[in-house]
Order: C-alpha cells, then structure tokens, then sequence
C-alpha cells in the first residue's frame, strides 16, 4: 500500500514539475486525435459469434450484397402507371447505375419481362421509353404486373400507386464511411434536382446505408448544441452547490484534458468511433467531476479550519488519494466489463471510457490539486451548512437504522420482482428522434405501402448440387407459399418462382403449366437460356451461387419488434424441422433478424460481465480495507441499485434495448464510488481516530456525504441532457443510470451505514 502522506507532499513539493509534466502528458496523448475515423456500420454492432450474424455473412459472401439504398416514389393515391411518372422511374434507375460504388439497379422500368414468341424466350424490360408509350399500353401493363410475382408486391405495391428503385452498393470496407458519403452524395444531387419537379410526387430516401449516412450527421449537429448545454447544466449545478467560480473553473480544466487526452487516447488506439461518440465526453465528464467535487470538498473543509492553500490540499491529497485511487480502479473494472461482450464498438466504448477514468484521475491529482495550491481560495459560506445537512442525514439513518434495515432491501427486493415484466426489445426503425430526421416515419410510411426495407433471407442448397432438380425445386415452391401464408409476410421471391413463370412463358403463358418443370435438364435449359437473356449488372448472381448448387430466397416482411421477429424466426424453424427441410434450407438470416438477438447477446454477456466484475469489486475492497466482511457487505449497495432499477424501469418503459442492457455495466462502475467513498472514510475513522462504528458513520457523513449528493444531482442531470438527443437509446441508457444513481444514493446513506454498524465488531485499542 502507497504511503498517501508522502504523495500527498511529494506533489505539492513538486508542483511545478507535475502541473507541466501533465501538460506534456496532455499534449503527446491529444494529439492523437487527428487519427480519429467514424465508422456508421450498424452491422459492427452484430455479435460476432452469433450464429445468426455467421450465417448472415455467410449468405452475403456467397450470393453479391444485398445492402440497398431506396427511391421510393408514391403517386399520393393515384396510379404510377402514366408516362409522367414512369420516365421519372425509368431515368432515376439509369441515373443510379452511375452512383458510385453501385453493384445492381432494380425497378419496375428494368424488370426482366419473359415471355414466349415462336416458341422463342423473349426477355425485355417491363417499360421502356415511358414517354412514347400509350396510355392503353400502360393500362395493359397495369394489369400484367399482377401476374408479375417477382415485382409485385416488392417493386410495386399491390394497389400500384407506390414503386421502388432498389440500388445495391457495395463500398469497400476500408474508409466506408467516406465510401457512402460519395455514394449517397452523388444520389442525392440529381435526387433533389428529381424532387422539385414533381410536386404531384412523394419521393423518399430509404435503406440501411442511408440510416448509416445520416447517423454521423445527426451526431455531429448535436454535439456542438448538447455539449454546451450539459457541460453548462453540469457546472451550474456545481457552482450552485459549492459556491465557488475557482472550483467550477478548475473543474472544467480537468474536464477539458480529459475528454482531450480520451479522444486522442481513442485515436492512437485506431478504434473508429460510431453512434454513441456523444457518450464518451458526458461519461467522462460526469467521473472526472466526481473526482475534482470530493478534492475541493475537504480542500474546502481544511480552509474553512483557517489553514494555509498548501497545507489544505495536502490534508485533502491525504484524504483522498487512496478513495480516488480505488474508484478509478473500481469504476474501470466496471467499464472494463464490457470486454465479454462479442460487440467491438461496445468494448471499445468500454475500453475508451475507463481509459477516460483514469486521465481524469491522472489531472485531478497531478493538475488542478498542485496548481491549486498556489492560490489562497476562500472557502464558500455555505460549507457549514453542508455539512450540517449531511449530520442530519447521517443522525436520521443511525437512529432509524433498525427499521430501514429491513424497509430498504424489502422495497428494493419488491422492485426487483417486477425485472420480468421489462421485454428484451429494440427497433432499428424507431431509433432516431423525428425531430432531427424522418427516417423512422418514412419507413414506416414505406412499411404501410410495401414493407421492404429490411428484407429476410433464407439459404437453400441442393442434395444434388443443381439448383434446377425438381425435387428440389418443389421443396422450395412448397417452403414459399407456406411463408406467404404468413401474416408477418409481405412478399417473397425465390427460384421456384422464377422457373414456374419460365415454364408459363415457354407454354404460351398458360396459367395451367405455372408449376415446377418435371425434368431437370429441361429446367436447366430454362435456366441458362433465360440467364443468357439477362442484361449486364441484372443476372441471378444475387439469388444463385456460382456453382449453382445453392440460392437465396428472399422476402420482405413487415415493420415489427424485435420480440415479433424472434417469434417469426422461431416459427420458420418449426416448420423447417416439421417438414423436414432443415437441412435443406437455413434459418432466417438478415440485417433485421441478427439485430433481435443484439439485446439477447449483451443482456446475456453482461451478466457474465457484471457478476465478474462484482467478484473482483468484492475482493478489491476487501483486500484494500484488510476485511473480508467489508467486501462482502460492500456489495450489497453496488448491486441493489441495478437490480431495483431495472424494476423501476418495468413500472416507467418496460422495454429493455441494447442501451439500457449496457447501462448494467456502466452504471455498476459509478455507483461503486459512491459505497468507496463512505467507507473509505467510516475505515479511517475506525482505524485511525478509534471512533466507534456510530461516530464513524457520522463521521464519513460529514466528510462524503454531501460531495455524494452533489455527485448524484450532477450525473442524473448530466445523464438526462442525453434525453435530448436523437438517437433514442441513449436517451434510453441515461434515463436508467438517473435511475440507477438515485436508488444508489437512497441504499448507501439507509442502508450501508447500518450494515456496517449491526456488523462491524471490531474492537481498535
């Protein structure tokens, strides 16, 4: 163990060489800023090891990606099919082919049309030269399309006023974030000339890769307007609890270095940042003001006593470099948790925050304490009054102490039965605010009409190595049918599909030869010579593999929780196993389907995450303050806050997202300052002054227990300015951290004093 009075002295000694070698250290971590990238991948925040995200892989690598931007385009409750709307239709789909980094167009102006002509396949484009067609030749298209299965339902929406442009990209993984914002620059500036010329028109943007373009946008127009105002709103708080424009001042340099040496730390480390950037700077800030608040506390309280600057900040270095230096320790081990996450931009929010912990040790204790101590600060008026409010609590909880004993686990306890009623539940739809962007209601606008943003994929391979066998064939005929009986199904298009509308075509399109072909050479003929048919950038490479021993079946399903999703994907498997056809065709696979499991694979890893990093708390604490029992009834207060909170929250939301499963571990790192801290001070008053257990309780009131309150009023609201934001799971985890320190701040002044007291038997001579 460190003897804290000779660092204490050493650092205030060796002011000068501190203060400027925490600059130098500022300086050389900082500059690693400018290696900072973005990366907005949703897909970066799958589990790795999932089987759904293997399997989503696996399909993406063996068939060309099917991530698509969307140009939907609606005739506001008339038909699409008129020379107007379809030129537009069919010049945005040749525009599109230019669009950088493009790999397939599709539309209903570019659909591959077969049909028959002197037993000859004719394939063509389902229109062309829109603006030379006839109003009666629309009007037999109009009605043709319903025989279309391939497009209706998917390009066009079945009452035909909506249509779809489809465009497949496939950037390069490097700088793909620069990648598409090429792309959906490029698209947007011919989009918008589009636009303004059709006001009979509802033209829209969609797609995965325009959310993950805009994400970084939206992002990076809030920080500018919700740092300020949380930084403002966290250091009036300060300043109007400890009455002092030094302490605000000198706090808001620790802040700054900070979250200045994380972001350059983060840059030297190469890990990109996404969609929770904003939450590094306030979980940074609201720990390095935890520790500048209990520095100037009993900094304050020495002055207060009339003692020199100097000799002030000794005393509170003294006091306070062993509880510091235990939090940050504790506080990253909780953050560290996240490393058993399977979710790379978790751990590395993880990683990055307790590497934040540790800065803000680093400048609290080698920046502002030395460089404190050249000034004679005034303490404020009010530090009696403080102290005297934390005496009355501390009195009230002794003296009460055998009833909240029992009340306050008892209510926590209740809470705690009400976890089961929360959902495990997100939707990548309905993550952003509608203030800030209009993705959400488009989707579900675009949902209403064709419901084809997130498409579900499913793999299916041949016994025979060749696609055209019919037998296989009819197992996949049979798989899709029984999935478009399916209420959560919008459209589905596979092989069997296409090879019926061949053997149609090639029958003089008689209804009646709408079935799989019975001979396999013969569905190979088909197949080739409608391939050899095909125009460049639209062959079958998208839903037939190379080898053609396996192809994809596709479908579009309706906008839905992630819970309806599970319960989609778990009915698919019954019916594979059911009919026998899981070897045959995989399980459900996707963007939207790895997505439902994220809540599933954190909440799971976390608890894993949460109970290690509990154990090690225990025993640090225990090892730290040379007793066993410390660390076990320490633990009582740093895990009832979760569990109670995450009761509250049934009672409040009920549905548990990523963020909020991520608030399990983040939050278990704070509130252990908050138990720390008292008994840092409760052990000193015992070990040292040989205060009783009452006394010494009284005692670490005195010392810790307004800084806490002060702690609890600054991170709940820095928490909530987080609500703010668009991106609403973060608004999501702060609400539950509130919760979470607030129930923290009730258990350790009811609670932990009086486990100490009824517990603590030892006897100091």
């Amino acid at each position: 163990m460190f003897d804290k009075r000779y660092l204490a002295r050493a650092i205030i000694e060796h002011r000068l060489l501190s203060i400027f070698g925490s600059l130098i250290f500022l300086f050389l971590l900082g500059s690693g800023a400018q290696h900072l990238t973005f990366d907005p991948d949703l897909e970066t925040f799958f589990p790795e090891n999932h089987p759904a995200t293997q399997l989503s892989n696996e399909i993406d690598e063996t068939f060309i990606p099917t991530d698509n931007i969307i140009i939907a385009i609606d005739g506001k409750g008339s038909s699409i099919f008129n020379q107007r709307t379809l030129s537009l239709v069919e010049r945005l789909t040749e525009k599109s082919w230019a669009i950088p980094h493009s790999v397939r167009v599709d539309s209903l102006t570019n659909f591959s049309f077969v049909r028959s002509e002197n037993d000859d396949l004719i394939v063509e484009p389902f229109i062309e030269t829109a603006l030379e067609l006839s109003d009666s030749f629309l009007k037999e298209r109009e009605k043709l399309v319903e025989t279309q299965d391939a497009i209706y339902g998917s390009i066009i929406s079945k009452d035909k006023q909506t249509t779809i442009i489809s465009i497949v990209i496939d950037p390069p993984a490097e700088n793909k974030d620069v990648s598409l914002t090429e792309t959906i620059d490029f698209l947007l500036a011919f989009l918008e000339e589009e636009i303004a010329q059709y006001d009979e028109l509802d033209i829209r943007l969609l797609g995965n890769p325009y959310q993950e373009y805009i994400s970084p946008r939206v992002v990076q127009s809030e920080v500018p307007i919700f740092l300020p105002l949380m930084m403002a709103l966290i250091f009036f708080s300060v300043y109007f609890l400890l009455r002092s424009a030094y302490a605000v001042f000198a706090t808001l340099c620790v802040v700054i270095f900070s979250v200045i040496a994380n972001f350059g730390s983060i840059g030297w480390l190469g890990n990109p940042l996404n969609q929770m950037i904003i939450t590094y700077p306030i979980l940074v800030i609201t720990l390095a003001l935890a520790d500048c608040v209990h520095l100037f506390t009993i900094y304050f309280q020495e002055r207060g006593k009339g003692n020199e600057s100097i000799a002030s900040m000794i005393r509170s270095l003294e006091l306070n470099l062993q509880p510091l230096f235990l939090t940050t320790i504790t506080t990253c081990i909780g953050f560290l948790s996240f490393n058993v996450l399977e979710i790379e931009p978790l751990r590395n929010l993880g990683n990055g925050i307790a590497i934040g912990v540790g800065l803000a040790f680093i400048f609290t204790i080698f920046f502002i304490a030395p460089i404190t101590s050249f000034f004679e600060i005034s303490p404020p008026k009010t530090i009696d009054k403080q102290t005297n409010f934390a005496n009355k609590i501390a009195k009230f909880s002794l003296e009460n102490g055998k009833t909240l004993i029992w009340i306050v686990p008892s209510v926590a306890l209740l809470l705690i039965l009400l976890i089961p009623l929360n959902n495990l539940d997100e939707n990548p739809t309905q993550m952003y605010s509608d203030r800030f962007t209009s993705f959400g209601p488009d989707t579900l606008w675009l949902d209403e009409r064709m419901g084809v943003t997130f498409p579900v994929s499913f793999k299916a391979t041949s016994e025979t190595g060749n696609v055209s066998s019919p037998v296989f064939l009819k197992k996949i005929d049979k798989f899709t049918k029984w999935l478009k009986e399916n209420d959560e199904v919008n459209h589905v298009t596979s092989l069997s599909t296409t090879m019926k509308s061949l053997n149609r075509s090639m029958h003089g399109d008689d209804d009646a030869w709408k079935v799989i072909p019975e001979n396999e050479e013969l569905a190979s003929q088909y197949l080739f010579f409608y391939e050899m048919s095909l125009p460049l950038g639209l062959d079958l490479n998208s839903s037939i593999s190379q080898d053609r021993g396996t192809i994809k079946i596709s479908s579009s399903l309706k906008d839905m929780s992630s819970k309806e999703y599970l319960a989609f994907s778990q009915k698919v498997d019954d019916y594979l196993i059911g009919e026998g056809l899981e070897d045959t065709i995989s399980k459900a696979a996707g963007f939207r389907v790895v997505f439902t499991y994220i809540n599933e694979v954190i909440v799971n890893n976390l608890l894993l995450g949460v109970f290690l990093g509990l154990v090690l708390i225990t025993i640090l604490l225990g090892t730290f303050f040379r007793s066993f029992l410390f660390g076990i009834i320490s633990s009582f207060p740093n895990i009832l806050p979760i569990g109670t909170a995450f009761g509250i929250w049934a009672l409040v939301n009920g549905n548990v997202g990523f963020m909020v499963a991520v608030g399990m571990g983040s939050t278990l790192g704070i509130i252990v300052d908050f138990t720390v801290h008292l008994l840092s001070k409760y052990d000193l008053a015992r070990r040292e002054l040989r205060k009783s257990p009452e006394e010494a309780v009284a005692y670490s009131f005195e010392a810790v227990g307004f800084p806490l309150i002060i702690m609890t009023v600054v991170l709940s609201l820095g928490f909530l300015a987080l609500m703010l934001v668009s991106f609403k799971p973060l608004g999501h985890f702060a609400m539950f951290s509130s919760i979470a320190f607030i129930t923290a701040l009730f258990i350790d002044f009811f609670l932990f004093p009086n486990l100490l007291v009824k517990f603590d038997k030892r006897k100091f001579t």
